[in-house]
C-alpha cells in the first residue's frame, strides 16, 4: 500500500510563477520517500504488452547517474502516478532557479542573493548528465524523451540522477494536457508531437535519441553560460482541467513555438573551450544526423571539463588538501606557540629564580623559607639624578640597558640572582634560594669586582670621554625570602641583613666597594686571594657604628688601574 501526501515545491525567483512551480509529490513506502509525479490522462489507462515491457526494463535499469524508477500507481481511470526515488536536494531546474536573476542570467555569487553556482559545481553536473544519457541510450530502454533540468534529480551527495526517462512514450501515447518546457524538445521533435497528439505514429528510438542529444545540449548552454536559453512560458505543468470535449488539447502550448530560436545566441563575455563549444552547437544541429551520440559528447565533455570522480569526491579531495594545509597551519602555529611559550619562560626565569618559577610552573605554593647564610650586594650610580636632568628620557634608557646588560651578564656567570632594579640601584644576593654554605661570599666578590672593572673602561654613551661611577655594598647573614604577589609574583628577601647591605653602599665612596665585618670574615677565611683594606667604623644611622672594609681586589685582578687606583684613595 503506498499513502500519498501533497507537497507543492517552489522556487522563489523573479521569473514568471508557472516557470518556477511544478506539482509534485512525496509519498511514503517501506522502501523509504519516493516522488509521486502526478499525470491525467484524456483515454483511459490501459496497458498492453509493450507498455508493460517498457516498464519493467525502466525498473531493472541501475546506474549512478540514473533516478531508480520504482513503479506505478492509479486511483482512477484517467490519473495516475509515476513513483520515482526522491533524492534529498531536489532538481537542477531548482538550484538554477535559486541562482537566477530576472534578466535570466545565473547568479554567480552568494553576494547576489543566491547560492553560488561554482564551477566545479557546473562541470560535475555536466558529466552527470551525459554519463546517465549514455547509458541510458545504451540500455534496452534507449532513450528519456523528456530531458529538462526538472528532470534532473541531486541527490544528497551532490550526484546528479537522470529520471522520468521512458514515461514520454506513454505519455504522448495517451495525450495528457500540455506540462512539457517546449525549448527542450528539438525542432523535429516538436513537430513529431503535433501529430503524436492527434493519434499518429509514436516516434523511433533513433528520432528520441537524437531528441535527447539536442535537450542536452540545452542544458549544456544553461549550465556553461549560467543564464537561460530563452525565457518563455511555454509549460502549464498539468494544472489546467480536462475538457474532454475540446479537440484542440495538445501537450505543450503551441503558440509559444514561433518564439523559440533556431539556435540561442552565445554570449561574447565568457570564455569556453572550442571543443565543448562546438559540442554544444553540433547538438543544436537542424540536421539529425550531425548530431554527435551521446558517447562522443561524454568523450568531449571530460577531455574539456577534465574532473575526476564525484563531487562529493571533489569535495573531500578539497577537504584533504585544507586537512593538509590545516595540519601545516596547526605546525606552524605550535612552533610559534613553542617559541612563544620558551620566550615566556625565559621571561619568567628573569622575574623569579629558576627553582622558584618551575614550582609555580606546575602549579605548586612556594613556602617563605628561611636561610642561616647568605649575602646580599646593593650598587647605585653616582650622580644619576643629576645626570638624568642633564640627559634626554631615550639616552638614560639607553644608558642604563647598557650597564644593566653587562651586570646580567657578570650575574649569570656566577650563582647569584638579581632580585630587583629601581631606577639605577641593582640588588643581587647569592645563596638565595639555592643554599651554598660559604661560596655566596665569594660570588658576590667577584660580582662586585668584575662590575667595577667594567664601569672603569665604560663610557656614557651619550657623553664620550666620562666615565660612570658606582658605589658597592655587601652584607653576610641569615635572611627571610618568599614570592609576594599573585598576579605580577615577585621574589623578595628580607631581613636586617638586607638593611645592612643596603647602608653599606649608601655609605660608600664611588667606586669602592665597602663590606661588613662579617663578610670581611668569612672572606678572608675561606678565600684569603680577596684582597681588602681596613675602613674603620662608620656610623651607620638606626643602627650606630659598624666596623667595615674595602674589598680591593683579587690577586689575579689587582693589576687593574681602576683597582690599584681605588687602593690609592
Amino acid at each position: 500500500m503506498m499513502s500519498v501526501q501533497s507537497l507543492q515545491q517552489q522556487a522563489e525567483s523573479r521569473l514568471k510563477l508557472k516557470d518556477l512551480l511544478r506539482s509534485r509529490q512525496l509519498a511514503t513506502t517501506d522502501l523509504g520517500t519516493v516522488i509521486a509525479e502526478p499525470y491525467t490522462l484524456k483515454e483511459g489507462l490501459f496497458f498492453d504488452n509493450s507498455d508493460v515491457a517498457l516498464l519493467h526494463q525502466m525498473k531493472q535499469l541501475v546506474h549512478d547517474n540514473i533516478n531508480q524508477f520504482v513503479g506505478i500507481c492509479f486511483d482512477k481511470q484517467t490519473e495516475f502516478y509515476a513513483i520515482w526515488n526522491h533524492c534529498f536536494r531536489g532538481t537542477l531546474a531548482d538550484l538554477m532557479a535559486l541562482n537566477t536573476n530576472p534578466n535570466g542570467n545565473l547568479r554567480v555569487s552568494e553576494n547576489d542573493s543566491g547560492l553560488a553556482f561554482e564551477e566545479n559545481f557546473k562541470c560535475a553536473f555536466v558529466r552527470d548528465i551525459i554519463r546517465g544519457l549514455e547509458f541510458l541510450h545504451a540500455s534496452t530502454v534507449g532513450f528519456h524523451g523528456s530531458l529538462t533540468p526538472s528532470q534532473c534529480l541531486i541527490d544528497s551527495r551532490w550526484i546528479l540522477k537522470l529520471s522520468g526517462f521512458g514515461l514520454s512514450k506513454l505519455l504522448y501515447k495517451w495525450c495528457i494536457k500540455g506540462s512539457i518546457d517546449l525549448h527542450y524538445y528539438s525542432p523535429e521533435m516538436r513537430c513529431l508531437l503535433k501529430t503524436i497528439s492527434k493519434g499518429s505514429a509514436m516516434f523511433s528510438i533513433k528520432q528520441a535519441q537524437a531528441a535527447d542529444i539536442y535537450a542536452f545540449g540545452i542544458i549544456l548552454y544553461e549550465i556553461i553560460f549560467r543564464r537561460k536559453s530563452v525565457i518563455l512560458d511555454d509549460n502549464h505543468h498539468g494544472t489546467e482541467p480536462i475538457d474532454e470535449e475540446d479537440e484542440t488539447l495538445s501537450i505543450f502550448c503551441e503558440t509559444a513555438e514561433a518564439l523559440i530560436p533556431l539556435c540561442p545566441s552565445i554570449p561574447e563575455n565568457i570564455e569556453v573551450h572550442p571543443d565543448l563549444l562546438g559540442l554544444m552547437q553540433k547538438c543544436w544541429s537542424g540536421i539529425v544526423d550531425q548530431r554527435p551520440d551521446a558517447t562522443l559528447a561524454r568523450k568531449i565533455t571530460d577531455a574539456t571539463l577534465k574532473i575526476s570522480g564525484s563531487l562529493v569526491d571533489e569535495m573531500i579531495k578539497n577537504l584533504e588538501q585544507y586537512t593538509n594545509n590545516l595540519e601545516k597551519l596547526v605546525k606552524e602555529r605550535t612552533s610559534q606557540l613553542e617559541h612563544a611559550q620558551e620566550q615566556a619562560e625565559h621571561l619568567l626565569m628573569e622575574l623569579l629564580p629558576k627553582s622558584v618559577a618551575s614550582e609555580l610552573k606546575v602549579g605548586r605554593q612556594v613556602e617563605p623559607k628561611n636561610y642561616k647564610s647568605a649575602t646580599v650586594m646593593y650598587s647605585d650610580i653616582v650622580g644619576f639624578t643629576s645626570l638624568c636632568s642633564e640627559s634626554l628620557p631615550m639616552e638614560v634608557v639607553t644608558l642604563l640597558s647598557g650597564v644593566f646588560k653587562k651586570f646580567d651578564m657578570i650575574i649569570s656567570q656566577h650563582h647569584c640572582y638579581k632580585v630587583e632594579t629601581i631606577g639605577d640601584a641593582y640588588m643581587v644576593t647569592s645563596g638565595v634560594p639555592i643554599i651554598s654554605r660559604h661560596n655566596h661570599v665569594r660570588d658576590i666578590a667577584s660580582v662586585a669586582i668584575m662590575m667595577r672593572d667594567f664601569l672603569a673602561e665604560y663610557e656614557i654613551p651619550h657623553r664620550p670621554g666620562q666615565k660612570l661611577h658606582c658605589r658597592w655594598g655587601f652584607n653576610t647573614g641569615p635572611v627571610f625570602a618568599g614570592v609576594v604577589g599573585l598576579n605580577a609574583p615577585r621574589y623578595c628577601v628580607f631581613g636586617e641583613t638586607v638593611t645592612v647591605a643596603a647602608k653599606m653602599e649608601n655609605s660608600g665612596l664611588p667606586d669602592k666597594i665597602q663590606i661588613s665585618l662579617k663578610s670581611y670574615q668569612l672572606l678572608m677565611a675561606r678565600y684569603p686571594e680577596f684582597k681588602c683594606s681596613p675602613r674603620g667604623g662608620v656610623r651607620i644611622e638606626g643602627i650606630g657604628t659598624l666596623l667595615t672594609y674595602w674589598l680591593d681586589g683579587r690577586e689575579d685582578l689587582l693589576t687593574s688601574g681602576r683597582s690599584v687606583a681605588s687602593n690609592q684613595r
